[in-house]
């Protein structure tokens, strides 16, 4: 999940109806003629790749720069480590370190075969002890990590020669392709500490990647330099005239000479439109307006992404009441969740009734949340034998982390506060410092959890969230144990039948949704916005899972062209 994704998840879904209306907006800001060639070439020309320029991106700051390590989404590490797959547009894997890869028929061996043009930042080539090292470093970590449960299955990584990986599992496991998207570390760089969590190296990070660290000012910023030998090129046609230096050959990707990822900005589009910044999470749908207006639009694009997003309620069900579905049940037929979609998110996210991503397969749509029902809420935390008596009937306390980002969190938590005291239940809101809420997360000490989650593969197993498993060491935020719940996640897992996985997971849903662990709230939109002198982005390519070769593609053109380019 990456647990501070929690602070960064942006609000947002554009629907249908607004979708059209804001379509049309922009038709009418545009004409075309058949003596309009003059603006055909400018634009052309705005569209044609260059080296060089800078970029500022708003970001969390790191705890470590060490890809299975850092716990949280952020976005400098994605510049610097690379894994042995990438994602393409439709999330599948392609190539990236491992230039091709063999699956064995029983799903229990995957064979890689590196590339044997990559190079370390420091000049060192790539070879398999890499890959073997990072495999047996995350094993062999005390600090908490979600990629042991992601190789939780993988029984040995072998390096029979420099370029030749072999990963054997113990059971088949369905998305076991995809987990080897986690960044690979440097052997001889972390051979400084007997667990990878004490190195230097987490604050001084050695990469493959398209751009390298020149410096991290710690609490401020992280500026990267473009890696100038990377080993991905397109091909010839995406080296770029002009990009050399002093006679050197023109080189393709990356584009843009350095990135600075700067952080601790509260007000994104604020900072946008101050030129403080490049590139936008438009937080608040409040404030997706104001991108569609015609004066921001002249500076700036603006676009919505359907994500792999959800956040919702985890009910502790290691502690009573909360240990009883029925209760669970009852508590989410106090949750208003057509309200807190149509008032607080502007109607602009989906719901859920469990925990499935709406961009991938799995779900079961005919199964609904459970409707806001006050009078059915109170029957049934009167059948579980919890009365109300002069007003009150229970109390939860509920731990949220403080983050930039609290402000619809603050509202729906009001909005559900309010209709619990309604049937006598106190709704204790505690809003955390970071460090203190994974304190008392690890040591569930707390009632309910209201939490955001984006998955670290695009793969809707949500065994981290739901296997017994997780409990210990794991995300398994509700402290949720169940015999079937347990095996139903295990033959999905081990199963490579898409059909046969889709058929488990909605019988998992059905059961999930009787038991209740985790009151569902919504799926979001992302809403972004970028200068325009920012060119060929997608907003994507900076997200959890971006598309191979992600901004690495981005690059910048004069703001003077970009301004003139808005006018034609």
């Amino acid at each position: 999940m990456q647990m501070e994704r929690i602070a960064r998840c942006p609000v947002g879904h554009l629907c249908a109806g607004a979708a059209a209306a804001v379509m049309a907006a922009l038709a009418t800001g545009c004409s075309s003629s058949d003596d309009d060639g003059g603006a055909d070439e400018a634009s052309d020309a705005l569209e044609t790749p260059r080296q060089g320029g800078h970029l500022v991106l708003p970001s969390i700051e790191p705890h470590y720069m060490n890809p299975i390590l850092e716990t949280r989404f952020e976005r400098a590490s994605m510049f610097v480590f690379e894994g042995l797959v990438g994602l393409d547009n439709e999330l599948e894997a392609v190539p990236r370190l491992a230039e091709s890869w063999n699956v064995s028929e029983d799903g229990k061996r995957i064979e890689f075969s590196l590339r044997d043009d990559v190079r370390w930042h420091d000049g060192e080539p790539l070879s398999s002890e890499d890959v073997a090292f990072t495999f047996e470093a995350l094993r062999g970590t005390e600090a908490p990590t979600v990629w042991q449960t992601y190789m939780a299955d993988v029984d040995a990584v072998e390096a029979p020669d420099d370029h030749t990986v072999v990963v054997t599992y113990d059971e088949p496991y369905a998305p076991a392709l995809k987990t080897w998207t986690m960044g690979i570390l440097p052997a001889h760089i972390y051979d400084d500490a007997d667990d990878i969590k004490d190195s230097e190296a987490n604050y001084e990070p050695v990469g493959t990647g398209p751009y390298r660290l020149a410096r991290w000012e710690r609490g401020e910023r992280i500026v990267l330099s473009a890696n100038q030998d990377w080993w991905y090129q397109e091909d010839d046609a995406a080296r770029v005239e002009g990009a050399g230096r002093r006679g050197e050959e023109p080189r393709g990707f990356p584009y843009v000479d350095s990135i600075e990822i700067r952080f601790g900005i509260q007000n994104q589009l604020g900072a946008l439109e101050e030129n403080r910044i490049d590139f936008a999470d438009v937080a608040h749908v409040s404030a997706w307006s104001q991108t569609q207006l015609g004066d921001f639009r002249e500076h700036f694009e603006a676009s919505s992404v359907i994500e792999s997003e959800f956040w919702g309620i985890a009910w502790n069900s290691q502690r009573g009441p909360l240990d009883d579905p029925e209760v669970r049940i009852a508590l989410s037929h106090a949750l208003d969740r057509g309200r807190i979609i149509n008032d607080v998110l502007l109607g602009q996210a989906q719901p859920l009734s469990a925990p499935f991503f709406p961009t991938m397969f799995g779900d079961d749509p005919s199964i609904a949340p459970y409707p806001f029902d006050l009078d059915e809420a109170a029957e049934r935390l009167d059948a579980a034998g919890y009365h109300e008596e002069d007003g009150e009937r229970l109390s939860i306390d509920l731990i949220i982390a403080r983050s930039p980002h609290r402000r619809p969190a603050e509202e729906v938590l009001a909005i559900y506060r309010s209709d619990l005291a309604e049937i006598g239940v106190n709704l204790e809101i505690h809003t955390l410092d970071p460090s203190e809420f994974e304190n008392r997360r690890v040591l569930f000490e707390y009632d309910a959890l209201y939490f955001g989650w984006v998955p670290d593969i695009p793969d809707p197993d949500p065994s981290i969230l739901l296997h017994s498993s997780q409990i210990e060491g794991g995300l398994n935020l509700a402290a949720f144990a169940h015999g079937e719940v347990d095996d139903l996640l295990e033959s999905a897992r081990s199963s490579a039948d898409r059909a046969d996985r889709a058929e488990l997971y909605r019988e998992l849903h059905r059961l999930v949704h009787e038991l209740e662990p985790y009151t569902m709230l919504y799926a979001p939109y992302g809403h972004y916005a970028w200068n325009r002198r920012v060119r060929g982005v997608n907003p994507s390519d900076i997200g959890p899972q971006p598309p191979f070769p992600g901004a690495a593609r981005w690059f910048v053109v004069p703001t003077s062209e970009a301004a003139t380019a808005s006018q034609l």
